[in-house]
């Protein structure tokens, strides 16, 4: 899909939206009876001679009704301008934002580096948070098949996150309450995996081959198995954002 395509998409989302589409829908009918008093079309044959035909014709009718159409028309242009463009450029910075912030858990799981938690969040991989990707992983994840180290530099990450996803709170109660809500979620998923930062086992060289298997010898099965709930509960709530995200883009963002 080229950009002037997205584009037109972008600015019809205006007709998705119920309030702006009433909006819209009064201002076409404003336009249409300015048109017609404009037109100076003949009466009824029933108004003709009466006293509503009179003050349906008089000058002060018409200089009033066309100010105050011409005034609603010019209003609806402005905040087109001036509100409603300018919010939803906003709102879509604000939703790649705090989908970065998401995506820098998921990359640092995916890439599997020992200082994945220091990446900028501007070169985060954003490609992990599309539905395909979560949904395998949730697979794996319920199935306990996940990987010891992609999961501690998960939780390196959400440690070194934290604070970034509490401060952010803010920037999707601006979007809706259903993204504050969805966000709190997602800031206390964040939080218990978080909290399993430095309460690593100690791992003996000869069995640092068996991290990975669940059974009795592995060393660290009951830590893993806790990092691999807590990345499962991210994953999942990860989704649940997508979703609700891709529905507003779909819908509207807020109703206002």
């Amino acid at each position: 899909m080229t950009k002037s395509n997205i584009g037109v998409i972008e600015r019809l989302s205006i007709l998705r939206e119920p309030k702006e589409r009433k909006l819209l829908v009064a201002v076409i009918l404003a336009f249409l009876s300015l048109v017609i008093i404009e037109l100076q079309l003949p009466l009824l044959p029933v108004l003709s001679d009466t006293f509503m035909g009179q003050i349906l014709c008089s000058d002060g009718t018409k200089n009033i009704s066309t100010g105050l159409l011409i005034g609603l028309i010019s209003a609806y242009i402005f905040y087109i301008l001036i509100d409603y463009l300018p919010r939803k450029r906003r709102d879509k910075k604000t939703i790649e934002l705090l989908d970065s912030l998401i995506s820098s858990i998921l990359d640092a799981y995916v890439r599997c580096r020992i200082f994945g938690h220091e990446t900028a969040i501007s070169h985060v991989d954003k490609s992990t948070l599309n539905e395909s990707w979560l949904n395998d992983q949730k697979t794996i994840l319920k199935n306990n098949n996940s990987k010891f180290l992609p999961l501690k530099f998960a939780m390196q990450t959400a440690y070194t996150r934290i604070e970034d996803f509490r401060h952010t709170l803010p920037l999707a109660v601006s979007l809706s309450p259903e993204h504050a809500l969805q966000w709190l979620i997602i800031i206390d998923k964040i939080r218990l995996m978080a909290e399993s930062y430095g309460e690593e086992v100690n791992i003996p060289r000869e069995v640092q081959h068996l991290v990975d298997l669940d059974i009795e010898d592995n060393p660290i099965r009951l830590y893993k198995s806790t990092l691999n709930l807590r990345f499962l509960e991210i994953v999942e709530q990860a989704d649940a954002w997508l979703k609700l995200t891709q529905s507003a883009t779909n819908k509207s963002i807020r109703p206002r």
